[in-house]
């Protein structure tokens, strides 16, 4: 097979597999001048452009980029057999650009030999050929570092989506329209800490946010470390049939003809959609992480990774007990970041909690559980908070508020759903922000008061 046919192997390869972990290994390590058929170097630069920058490989926007005539020879590529091997032959093609390149130097250096005036010039000549020889060789295989016009030309694309409009088509959206509005959507390389005390909802809010990542064809694949896979499924079903599940564990006395069609109804999407769990309870980082880059070499549409909960991964050997969530934490930064896909990770919050009024018991990220390293590594914090847990009475008592209390690329605030049958829905954002300050502010009046009767 000749160099060239390998080329084509691997920008092949590099479009079928999409921003996988083996694609954005080669990107880091195979420069461009490593391709010497000129389409094909031109191809390989706007794939690691749009990888470095979008986080994506997609093979009509590379097309679209590349103008007319490319398509078909793209789509040439991609009918050959590369993806298994991907990472194989595009170590061939920089082997051959390795030999490519010392041939040139070995002929260039005994030119200049043969021109030399003297034997210091011949000795100066062989020391530099030596020397290039050595940093030849020790490029090989390594990371090598990107230049920033190589980013700024991808970001350029990327202000054109945003003023177009669609750039929201580069980030995961959740589906929860204003959390989206407030979040801009999530990035490839986030990790997002959905928080919150038990009962208040943290895994139908995941369910919901699965739901609407995998609306458009993206995947979901989902650690269920503290229910059972059948558990999942069950809120899944419950979710996209607008049922209780107190209803699906009781059908004898819950069902009728309309409930019976609402779970066909909710079977029937939920057999399209890319949504894969794995039921473990004891895992460890290294675990997740491994099992979540084969799963994304394998589906390239993986949209989000999701672990129910941070506090049942296996905690590594630490000194204490802050260093070992740090490490799991920082581990599932990294995994996200490796594979261009948001890790969503849910997280208890401290007891400290329970332990303020009840009418301040709204979280804040000094009450996520364990470590400040989850607060340091997350680039989203989602704390759900809903009143009804401590103020039966309230009249606020059907939403739930989606407390955003870090978000690096944005502003912090509160949204708010209605909480009804175990579903997050929409609601009018303006009325129930009023509904919940009015009995907040009242609920401080009165210990206002009882203070200073006191």
């Amino acid at each position: 097979m000749t160099p060239q046919e390998l080329e084509g192997l691997v920008i092949g390869g590099l479009l079928i597999n999409g921003a996988s972990p083996d694609s954005l290994e080669v990107i880091a390590t195979l420069p461009g001048e490593a391709f010497s058929i000129d389409f094909y170097r031109k191809a390989y630069i706007e794939i690691k452009k749009q990888a470095l920058t979008l986080g994506l490989i997609d093979g009509a926007l590379i097309s679209e980029t590349m103008g007319d005539g490319s398509s078909a020879q793209l789509s040439e590529t991609m009918k050959l057999p590369t993806a298994s091997n991907l990472k194989g032959y595009a170590a061939l093609v920089g082997r051959a650009w390795f030999s490519r390149k010392a041939v040139g130097l070995f002929q260039g250096t005994a030119d200049k030999i043969r021109q030399a005036r003297n034997q210091q010039q011949r000795d100066e000549i062989v020391d530099s050929a030596l020397a290039q020889l050595v940093e030849l060789t020790t490029d090989q295989g390594n990371i090598i570092p990107v230049h920033i016009s190589d980013l700024l030309t991808g970001y350029t694309d990327l202000l054109e989506k945003r003023f177009a409009g669609d750039a929201n088509i580069l980030n995961l959206m959740t589906g929860i329209e204003p959390l989206d509005q407030l979040l801009g959507g999530i990035d490839p390389t986030d990790l997002v800490v959905l928080a919150g005390r038990p009962g208040m909802g943290k895994t139908e809010l995941l369910v919901s946010i699965v739901e609407g990542a995998t609306r458009n064809g993206g995947g979901a694949l989902i650690f269920s470390m503290e229910m059972s896979a059948l558990q999942i499924v069950e809120r899944s079903v419950a979710g996209a049939g607008r049922l209780s599940v107190s209803q699906l564990r009781d059908p004898k006395q819950n069902f009728g003809d309309e409930e019976w069609a609402r779970v066909s109804a909710a079977m029937g999407i939920l057999n399209e959609r890319d949504i894969w769990i794995i039921d473990a309870s004891d895992m460890t980082v290294e675990q997740i992480c491994a099992l979540s880059e084969t799963h994304k070499r394998r589906h390239p549409n993986l949209a989000m990774i999701a672990v129910d909960y941070l506090g049942l991964i296996i905690k590594p050997k630490a000194e204490r007990n802050d260093i070992a969530i740090s490490m799991i934490s920082g581990g599932l930064k990294r995994l996200a970041g490796r594979i261009s896909t948001p890790v969503f990770a849910l997280s208890q919050l401290s007891r400290k909690v329970e332990e303020r009024p009840a009418n301040s018991r709204r979280p804040i990220n000094s009450d996520l559980r364990d470590s400040g390293s989850i607060e340091q590594d997350a680039a989203r914090v989602i704390m759900l908070y809903r009143d009804v847990i401590y103020n039966p009475e309230s009249p606020a008592k059907n939403l739930a508020e989606l407390i955003v209390t870090k978000n690096r690329h944005g502003e912090i605030g509160t949204i708010y759903q209605e909480f009804k049958g175990g579903h997050f829905l929409p609601v009018d954002q303006i009325t129930a922000e009023q509904t919940a300050k009015v009995f907040q502010e009242a609920k401080q009046r009165e210990k206002k008061y009882a203070t200073h009767a006191f």
